[in-house]
């Protein structure tokens, strides 16, 4: 039997179960494990769901590395504030420990997973080992045009996110991460896009997302009674459900009455929304839900929509949509980096946004074509199966990953 590659990982967000960023570590980790040996680098307070998981009795091969940072070196982080800064640290510390590990084990290559975001110089690509990079997002840009509305504060943090893209591109430790990489995995076509032209043969289009093998779902669609539509995320300004509010409003002027809006998630503009939602007398037609108590019971409730409705305008990835695909449910979006990646003409429509007024005639309408055409909604209805189960199934991405890596000259491909 032929020995198997060694692998050393960093992934800080690495945890089964949360969905998100986590879920995205812990995922890409359990496809590596499946062909070759596995050393994984993440944060202490992972440990306890990870070993909870099984996984470490059931796959020998898999080990972990639990590290965080002394007590007197982190006890300023709380929750979010100061993460960025507690990541570069974290970074410095585990590579320290990989360094010293791979004197030991000697490892065939290493892989940057989790936060993978282009303008976070990835540290384990140091190592003197070949180096796997991504996926990686951060290119994403917002549309101009949408900025122009926000309120202030908001355009001032779109103007640093701005003047961060721009400082990445000619940071020295951007091209060194490149130049390190033997493989570079873009989230998006416009992180792709952003890599610097000397780097685009070691560039492959791969979303960070997917999902289990048992998680699509066949259902039948609903062919005569009123749409039940529904989105679901954090209440940021970014994520558009102002936009979808006012897609609604005009939805219901055209004579579709019946249908009905379910909005799951809070955050901080939840007040503004629902006093939006006040003004434009939408109140007996949206509901919102704050929290479900278990990711089983958010599914659930993708299932129970006939439309998944996502008006963000700046993501990576839009883990929801996939979701609510493998739920069977099809999906309205704006043709944007990441779900407008993900969603396809077989199983959504996709809604051109160059400016706010061309993304909320553009739902409002794609609403009301699905209400109004319900072979169209049985089509696209059946192709969210399809859809996920031809490019999302963490199983298919795995072996896409193995065969890469075996492109650069390691192994032949045998899944």
């Amino acid at each position: 039997m032929e020995k198997r590659l060694k692998v050393v990982v960093s992934a800080y967000a690495c945890e089964p179960g949360l969905g998100s960023e986590p879920e995205v570590g812990w995922q890409w980790v359990l496809q590596l494990a499946r062909f070759y040996d596995v050393w994984v680098f993440t944060r202490e307070n992972n440990s306890a769901s990870i070993r909870a998981s099984g996984v470490l009795e059931t796959c020998p091969g898999l080990h972990f590395k639990f590290y965080d940072l002394p007590l007197w070196l982190r006890f300023w982080k709380k929750g979010g504030r100061g993460v960025h800064l507690y990541y570069l640290l974290w970074q410095w510390g585990a590579w320290l420990r990989a360094w010293g590990l791979h004197r030991r084990e000697k490892f065939d290559f290493c892989h940057h997973v989790t936060f993978s975001a282009m303008y976070h110089f990835p540290v384990f690509s140091l190592l003197p080992i070949p180096f796997v990079w991504g996926p990686v997002g951060g290119g994403e840009t917002l549309p101009f045009r949408f900025v122009a509305g926000y309120r202030w504060r908001h355009r001032f943090r779109e103007g640093l996110r701005i003047l961060l893209g721009i400082v990445t591109r000619i940071n020295p430790l951007f091209y060194l991460a490149c130049y390190r990489s033997r493989l570079i995995l873009a989230a998006t076509e416009q992180t792709r896009m952003t890599i610097p032209r000397v780097f685009q043969n070691r560039v492959v289009l791969e979303a960070q997302i997917g999902m289990p093998g048992h998680a699509s779902n066949i259902k039948m669609a609903n062919t005569k009674d009123a749409i039940r539509f529904i989105t679901a995320s954090r209440h940021v300004y970014w994520k558009g459900i102002d936009l979808l509010l006012y897609a609604f409003r005009h939805y219901l002027d055209a004579g579709e009455t019946g249908g009905r809006l379910t909005i799951l998630g809070h955050g901080p503009e939840t007040p503004h929304l629902k006093e939006l939602c006040q003004r434009l007398g939408l109140d007996g037609h949206v509901h919102f839900t704050a929290r479900l108590p278990a990711r089983e019971m958010v599914l659930d409730a993708f299932a129970q929509a006939d439309v998944f409705v996502y008006a963000s305008v700046l993501e990576c990835a839009g883990y929801v949509v996939l979701e609510a695909l493998s739920m069977g449910t099809p999906v309205v979006c704006l043709d944007l980096p990441g779900p407008g990646e993900i969603v396809d003409d077989q199983c959504g429509i996709r809604v051109a946004a160059k400016n706010p007024q061309e993304a909320i005639q553009g739902m409002a309408r794609a609403m009301i074509t699905l209400t109004q055409d319900r072979q169209r909604l049985v089509r696209l209805t059946r192709g969210t199966k399809q859809r996920v189960e031809k490019q999302f199934l963490w199983n298919l991405k795995g072996e896409r990953l193995y065969r890469l890596i075996f492109q650069k000259g390691y192994r032949s491909p045998n899944p």
